[in-house]
C-alpha cells in the first residue's frame, strides 16, 4: 500500500454507533471490532474512494497531526483493516 492506493470500506461487518466512537461485528468470521474515535473518522472518510493521500488531508484538517505523521500511521493501519477484510483496494478508473 502507498500514498496513491485508493482504499474504500466494505460492507462485510454490521456497524453500529456508541457515542464518537464505531462498534462493528464481522458476521462471517464472528468477530467483533472497537474503533476508537481517529478510526472511526478514518472509516467515516472512507464510505467514497480515497487515495490514502486525500484520506489524510481530511483527517489532518479534522486532528492535530502532520501530513507525513497521518501517512506513516495510515500505511501501518489500513494494512489490517484490508486484511479483515473490512476496507478493499480499488483500481483507478
Amino acid at each position: 500500500m502507498t500514498r496513491d492506493t485508493i482504499i474504500v470500506r466494505t460492507n462485510k461487518a454490521l456497524v453500529s454507533s456508541i457515542e464518537d466512537e464505531l462498534v462493528m461485528f464481522d458476521v462471517n468470521a464472528g468477530q467483533y471490532y472497537g474503533l476508537n474515535n481517529v478510526a472511526t473518522a478514518v472509516w467515516n472518510h472512507l464510505e467514497t474512494k480515497k487515495t490514502v493521500d486525500e484520506l489524510c488531508q481530511s483527517l489532518t484538517g479534522e486532528f492535530d497531526i502532520s501530513m507525513d505523521d497521518c501517512r506513516n500511521e495510515l500505511l501501518e493501519f489500513l494494512p489490517e483493516l484490508e486484511e479483515k477484510g473490512l476496507i478493499e483496494v480499488v483500481e483507478k478508473d
